[in-house]
C-alpha cells in the first residue's frame, strides 16, 4: 500500500504511474479541473474533489455531496500521466465508443494506492443492455456488413434498442430480449415499425435478438416477417470482454512511454 500526503506533483505522477501498472487502486484528493469530450461534452471548473481510479480502468469523480460522481468513465480505460505547465494531467480514454476524461490537477492533499481482495462470484441476472453494448461493439454478431446507426431511437410506442443499415442499404431494426422472446416482444417490435420507413427502394427488417424464441410464438414470428438472430448473455459478455483487452492492449501503445524516475 503506498500513502502520500500533501506530494509533489512530480513524486504523485511517478506512484500513480506505478500503480496503475501494477492494476492497483488509486484514490486522490486533489483541487483540479475536468473536461470530457465524446458522445457529448463537459467542462468542471476548479474544485476539490475525490478521484478514484480503478484496475480495471475506471474512473470516479465525486464531489462533496450527492452520491453520484460527478464524471466517470467506465471499465476499459487507457491512462496517461504527465505534467504540464505546473499541473499534473491525468487522461482517461475510453476505445469505444471513444471518450475522453482528462483531470487537470495543481495540488493534491492525499494519495493512495492499494489492493482489494474481492474473489467473490458475480451473478448477472438481467442485463439486456450488456447484449446492446456487444451488438454495438460488434454488430457482427448479429450478420456481417451490419452497421450501426443508433440505439435508444425514440419512436412514438418507446426506443428502439438499435437501428441500423445492413450491406444492402435495408434498414434494420433491432428489438432485443435477455429471455426466450415471447409474443409481447413481437408485439412491441412490430408497434415500432409503424413509426419508422426505410430509404427509397429499400425495406424495413424486424429483427428480435434473444437467446431463444418461447414456446409457440415461431409461427407469428413468420408471418409477420420478423428475423430471430440468437444471442445470450453469456456471449455478450465474452464480447465485451474480448473487445475491451485488444482496445487497452491497442492503446497501450498509442499513448506513449512510462514515464521515468525524473520526469
Amino acid at each position: 500500500m503506498v500513502v502520500l500526503v500533501s506530494p509533489g506533483l512530480d513524486e504523485a505522477r511517478l506512484e500513480l504511474w506505478k500503480a496503475l501498472e501494477a492494476r492497483m487502486m488509486v484514490t486522490m484528493v486533489a483541487n483540479c479541473t475536468i473536461s470530457y469530450s465524446g458522445r457529448t461534452g463537459s467542462d468542471i471548473g476548479e474544485g476539490e474533489r475525490l478521484i478514484v481510479l480503478k484496475g480495471d480502468g475506471c474512473v470516479l469523480v465525486h464531489r462533496s455531496r450527492d452520491y453520484q460522481p460527478v464524471n466517470w468513465q467506465p471499465s476499459g480505460c487507457v491512462f496517461q500521466t504527465r505534467i504540464e505547465d505546473g499541473r499534473l494531467i491525468v487522461k482517461a480514454v475510453r476505445p469505444s465508443p471513444l471518450e475522453t476524461l482528462n483531470i487537470e490537477i495543481d495540488r493534491i492533499d492525499f494519495l493512495s494506492a492499494f489492493r482489494l481482495k474481492d474473489e467473490a462470484e458475480f451473478i448477472l441476472h438481467s442485463s439486456e443492455e450488456e447484449m446492446q453494448k456487444a451488438i454495438l461493439a460488434e454488430p457482427d454478431l448479429i450478420e456481417q456488413g451490419l452497421r450501426v446507426i443508433d440505439f435508444e431511437k425514440k419512436v412514438a410506442p418507446g426506443f428502439v434498442d438499435v437501428y441500423g443499415i445492413d450491406s444492402q442499404g435495408n434498414t434494420v431494426v433491432i428489438e432485443i430480449k435477455k429471455d426466450p422472446a415471447g409474443a409481447a416482444a413481437v408485439k412491441q417490435l412490430v408497434e415500432y415499425l409503424k413509426y419508422l420507413s426505410p430509404a427509397e427502394g429499400k425495406k424495413l427488417r424486424p429483427i428480435i435478438v434473444a437467446p431463444s424464441l418461447a414456446k409457440g410464438v415461431l409461427p407469428t414470428v413468420e408471418k409477420m416477417k420478423i428475423e430471430f438472430k440468437p444471442l445470450t448473455l453469456q456471449k455478450s459478455f465474452e464480447t465485451l470482454q474480448k473487445r475491451m483487452k485488444s482496445d487497452q492492449k491497442a492503446l497501450k501503445g498509442w499513448l506513449g512511454d512510462a514515464p521515468s524516475e525524473k520526469s
